[in-house]
């Protein structure tokens, strides 16, 4: 009897504690769980063919030549925190066919883990340098991409660029958001870089032109260079599915001239790390749907269900009629007397 009374505060308790738990889990665990990871190791591999560019070894231009784009990136845990994350990224740019090294590119990036958006923070730097601003987002897109223009950090030209959304389309079974970003050709900031006249076939200038020095026979240019990054994003789970980056660069001299192409590359993920990433972003996708929505729906189904069935029961009992209690024999005596 005693465990019959106890049975109904406990379940009212139970179903109480699990409609509680249902929003509890959804607007205040979730955000907390599904964040960018602070612990990651990433390698992905970009390649371009047909590609056009500059030995500096030899001072010669190479044409059809296949390269390689081998991007590391790895998580710093020591600097980072439940709100911000910290990730190391490298780049290595070399000839596929004689290993020559092209570029090596370095980029330091602290950001929201929630937001994505960058902040300038904890040795955050463009190849070392600590003072450029990074502003946007970085190699994390949030979760939750939506069809709209977001603003992307491009370490090339250390600027932030609009990346606009422009379709709908599926890869390897995943639905995924296609956004482009177009960078216009754009003197980049380096060092002054000056070169032979003879890569330029300008043998016959005369003295007093801009940037030439007729005692060395070479000449100081501008790197100019533009490109467009399209990115192919699981809406889901912020993944990069897919990639493709094109970028041309140009040898300009000091008269405004574009003089020789040094760079023209057209790199695109594997088709091995775009099934690779597609099998991820689904596995990723079905913890955020677990924690996001399936859980805290449970919990309120079932607590409903717990209270309904408590309710229905409380409901059964008191509609009953209640029987006569038997005579007590004081009372019975009297009636017989």
């Amino acid at each position: 009897m005693r465990a019959a009374r106890a049975f109904g505060p406990v379940t009212v308790t139970g179903g109480a504690f699990l409609l509680t738990l249902a929003p509890l889990l959804r607007f205040h665990v979730a955000p907390q769980i599904i964040t960018a990871p602070a612990n990651i190791h990433q390698v992905t591999r970009l390649h371009a063919t047909n590609a056009t560019y500059l030995d500096t070894t030899a001072l010669t231009v190479r044409r059809g030549a296949r390269i390689t784009a081998v991007n590391t990136v790895r998580g710093d845990v020591r600097a980072s925190d439940d709100r911000i994350a910290v990730w190391d990224s490298f780049t290595w740019i070399g000839d596929a066919t004689t290993g020559a090294e092209l570029e090596l590119q370095s980029q330091r990036v602290a950001f929201d883990r929630r937001t994505a958006r960058l902040y300038n923070i904890r040795g955050a730097a463009v190849d070392g340098d600590t003072g450029v601003r990074q502003t946007g987002i970085g190699p994390f897109w949030p979760i939750g991409v939506q069809k709209r223009t977001y603003h992307v950090f491009d370490a090339k030209t250390r600027t932030s660029r609009a990346m606009t959304f422009a379709g709908v389309e599926r890869i390897h079974g995943v639905t995924v958001y296609r956004f482009v970003q177009r960078v216009e050709p754009t003197v980049l900031a380096s060092a002054p870089t000056r070169v032979p006249v003879s890569l330029l076939g300008l043998d016959g200038l005369r003295a007093g032109f801009p940037g030439y020095d007729a005692g060395r026979g070479d000449i100081e240019v501008d790197r100019v260079y533009e490109g467009t990054l399209t990115v192919w994003v699981d809406p889901r789970t912020g993944t990069r599915i897919d990639q493709r980056q094109q970028s041309k660069t140009v040898l300009r001299t000091k008269d405004g001239v574009d003089r020789l192409v040094v760079g023209d590359l057209t790199f695109r993920l594997s088709e091995a790390d775009r099934r690779d990433r597609a099998i991820r972003a689904d596995r990723t996708a079905r913890k955020i749907a677990l924690i996001r929505t399936i859980l805290p729906l449970a919990a309120a189904v079932l607590g409903t269900a717990v209270l309904a069935v408590y309710l229905a029961a409380r409901s059964r009992r008191g509609g009953r009629p209640v029987a006569a209690s038997a005579p007590t024999r004081e009372t019975d005596l009297k009636e017989h007397a």
